[in-house]
């Protein structure tokens, strides 16, 4: 469950946006202020997380240059996240999990012990039954369990669940804080070609890490030219194979925050995705095995919204019980692969 700390946006037209850099940024970090054209960029790079500054700069009535600056203030500041989201479950890329902590000690400490473990792509503070959640990414079975039994050890920690990712509905933040969202519907794409070669496999390790990776870095990773990447990146794009999107910091597009919903099925757990999925404040749908069948991300205005949220979800067929997991505070997002 990836997003980031509850705030609200200011009145005259900027917004003082907290970084997103969790527990570990230190206590007199002060605001960035960020003007319309930062949101303009922001709400570009969500839409389409590789848009290039030639595609951004007419937008926002800037010189390249200048564009560039500007994203780059807000990528280094963590107001927004860019990263290649996929499905490992469909290209064989590993195994994902979400794990979620009870804390018998300081969160804060415990939280940033979590935090040192490689496996660890995602985690945050929540408010409710659980005190931490974290998203694992691990090259197998084996390997996924020696990760979680690191994070068990871990001084502080008294008691941990889990849920490993069977696979993603829906991955898509490009309606969150929109005032008069559309329900979504999967996009229509080419049929996704599962013969992924390792080269592929290490430009989505490259990508996951960084979505605005330039062609000549992840060549000069992969041993290829910039030109036969951009092919090969165009090719998985186009396929549907992986998505580049801005994941933002909430006060940027004006909304409270962003809350996990853990659910127990009692119908077709393939029938409560697609009707969780259609809803425009679900930005992540994963279908689980363990304590619960399925993870969901939400984004709210407020509380009322929120409930309001929640009431829907309680109305599809087939909901059982719910878990609400309410992020309170970021602590990591650093995605890869574990190819």
């Amino acid at each position: 469950m990836e997003s980031g700390p509850l705030a609200a946006a200011n009145a005259d037209m900027t917004v003082m946006a907290t970084r997103r850099r969790g527990m570990a940024s230190s206590p007199d970090s002060s605001p960035l202020e960020l003007d319309d054209v930062d949101r303009a960029l922001i709400a570009a790079l969500i839409a389409n997380g590789r848009a290039s500054y030639a595609q951004l700069a007419p937008m926002v009535g800037l010189a390249q240059p200048t564009v560039r600056n500007r994203v780059q203030r807000l990528l280094d500041e963590r107001v927004i996240v860019v990263g290649g989201r996929f499905d490992p479950a469909v290209l064989g890329l590993g195994v994902f999990a979400f794990i979620f902590v009870k804390v018998a000690s300081m969160i804060e400490d415990t939280a940033r012990l979590i935090s040192k473990i490689d496996e660890v792509a995602f985690e945050v503070v929540t408010a409710g039954r659980f005190d931490i959640v974290a998203e694992l990414r691990c090259r197998d079975e084996t390997h996924l369990v020696a990760a979680m039994d690191r994070v068990r050890d871990l001084p502080g920690v008294a008691g941990a669940a889990s849920i490993t990712v069977l696979g993603y509905d829906k991955q898509d933040w490009t309606q969150v804080g929109d005032p008069d969202p559309e329900p979504w519907s999967l996009p229509d794409r080419a049929p996704v070609d599962c013969a992924i070669d390792e080269i592929d496999r290490r430009l989505l390790d490259e990508l996951a890490r960084n979505g605005r990776a330039t062609y000549a870095s992840m060549g000069s990773a992969v041993g290829l030219s910039g030109a036969a990447v951009r092919e090969r990146v165009r090719n998985l794009l186009e396929a549907g194979v992986v998505t580049v999107q801005a994941q933002p910091a909430p006060e940027t597009v004006g909304i409270a925050g962003f809350c996990g919903v853990a659910i127990k099925a009692n119908g077709s757990v393939a029938s409560i995705a697609a009707a969780v999925s259609a809803l425009p404040e679900a930005t992540l749908v994963a279908r689980t095995l363990g304590l619960y069948d399925m993870s969901v991300e939400v984004w709210h205005r407020d509380s009322e919204h929120l409930s309001s949220v929640l009431d829907e979800l309680r109305r599809i067929p087939g909901v059982g019980a719910i878990d609400t997991v309410p992020y309170l505070q970021v602590v990591k997002e650093e995605y890869r692969l574990w190819i």
